[in-house]
């Protein structure tokens, strides 16, 4: 995540569907930003001329978003906006002078892990999903681990395998958000995706938020009563804003 993103369709999605499913005291959220400096390489985050296809969705958000884009943006206003009153934020930022070093990302993730202990839903949201590796020729997505962060490229942009694993240790769920690229089909870039996930995890449910950028979040359940929960809540989620959002069951 980076500060100039605050506010954008994105996040609206985001909260939209992080409101509907969790804006109660029932379970406990907790959310890793992994704040990465921000770029001025492109155009990224400036969509935010979105408000007319939104219309009416979620008053609330809308009108605090409108507020928000009109002024400073930045992960601490959105924060300070209280969209998600049974929420905890974690925002340190991922490298250190914008630099990728392992032995400071190990220390920051184990910093957040402990954040992390006792939540129901723990929501990570990297700049760029997670770390992986197209293979073309064999229409394949490798989830890379850290053994490849140095290979990686602004490595702090994604959660890596191994932290998933570990996050997934210590709550009941992950919800993981993704960003789709042009490698492939986005919905088959979401089904090898969730089939990697299912291979180790106890259940997965995918959902593809389509305005704009497609973008995918990851619903990794550790329990059936999770399960049952968050199944529940995503069909109904679905069902209600079918032209915005596709289900993975």
């Amino acid at each position: 995540m980076q500060n100039r993103y605050a506010a954008d369709i994105g996040d609206f999605g985001k909260f939209h569907l992080l409101r509907t499913l969790f804006n109660h005291n029932s379970y406990k959220l907790k959310q890793i930003w992994y704040m990465y400096p921000d770029e001025s390489h492109n155009s990224d985050g400036m969509y935010i001329n979105y408000f007319d296809k939104v219309k009416d969705i979620d008053i609330d958000l809308e009108n605090s978003f409108k507020k928000l884009v009109s002024g400073q943006r930045s992960v601490k206003a959105l924060e300070n906006l209280n969209l998600l009153p049974n929420c905890e934020y974690f925002s340190k930022y991922v490298n250190k002078n914008g630099k990728d070093r392992l032995d400071f990302r190990k220390e920051w993730f184990l910093e957040a892990l402990r954040f992390s202990k006792d939540a129901d839903f723990i929501f990570v949201d990297p700049d760029n999903g997670i770390a992986t590796k197209i293979k073309k020729e064999e229409k394949d997505i490798e989830l890379l681990t850290f053994d490849s962060f140095s290979k990686k490229v602004k490595a702090g942009k994604y959660i890596f395998f191994d932290e998933i694993e570990q996050l997934y240790n210590v709550g009941r769920s992950v919800v993981v958000y993704h960003h789709l690229n042009r490698s492939m089909p986005h919905d088959n870039q979401i089904k090898i995706i969730k089939e990697k996930l299912e291979n180790r995890f106890f259940k997965v449910i995918a959902i593809k938020h389509k305005p704009y950028s497609p973008r995918v979040y990851f619903f990794i359940l550790k329990d059936k009563y999770i399960h049952y929960f968050s199944k529940n809540a995503l069909e109904k989620f679905h069902k209600n804003f079918s032209h915005h959002w596709q289900i993975f069951l």
